[in-house]
């Protein structure tokens, strides 16, 4: 009769080998684990990238407060022409080669970025949906409601709603400005700034 414990087989070398499910047999984990360079198999819960430096932290403020700034208050020195023109200051500095291989940077750049576009896009939308309002109005409007003020209405709600749309945006930016100040990752909502570039 074979002495063999019952279970247990023998590898090509001849030696003994636990079933699967045995207790303390583990697989063994793949070198460096997912893609993330740790010295262990796998990434300890709650990962996070080492924290970037403070002159990381000035620039991405930057990026974020030169889109700001040029949505407000170019839009209010220069007749609103600055809501189309925040995206020119995060573009630049996205692009210099010194913050390319920050991810931090590439982070709050990209973000900014988006956001002087999706700014730029909304200005867009909302000059044609004000100037068609009021052309529409007086294609259709008879010569009492030409009289009368009627246009006000549908004028006042384009007016309203992006006013409302505006005042968030500027909420948004804040938050951006002080969170890549602190040193901490956030993204704009989508309907602020849209994704379309990629970190």
């Amino acid at each position: 009769m074979s002495d063999q414990q019952p279970g247990y087989g023998y590898g090509p070398q001849g030696q003994p080998q636990q079933p699967y499910g045995a207790q303390g047999w583990q697989q063994p984990a793949p070198p460096g684990g997912y893609g993330y360079p740790s010295a262990g198999p796998y990434p300890t819960p709650g990962y996070a990238p080492p924290p970037p430096s403070r002159s990381s932290h000035s620039t991405a403020m930057w990026a974020h407060l030169s889109a700001l700034l040029t949505v407000t208050a170019g839009s209010m020195l220069c007749c609103g022409i600055g809501a189309f023109l925040g995206w020119i200051g995060p573009m630049s500095m996205r692009n210099d080669s010194r913050n390319k291989q920050d991810p931090y940077l590439r982070h709050h750049t990209t973000e900014a970025l988006n956001f002087g576009l999706t700014q730029a896009i909304m200005a867009a939308i909302g000059t044609v949906l004000y100037f068609s309002t009021m052309i529409i109005y007086g294609m259709v409007a008879t010569p009492e409601q030409l009289q009368s003020s009627g246009l006000a209405i549908p004028m006042l709600t384009v007016v309203v709603m992006m006013g409302g749309y505006g005042l968030s945006s500027v909420i948004c930016a804040i938050i951006a400005t002080t969170k890549a100040n602190r040193g901490e990752w956030w993204s704009y909502p989508r309907l602020v700034a849209w994704p379309m570039l990629k970190p």
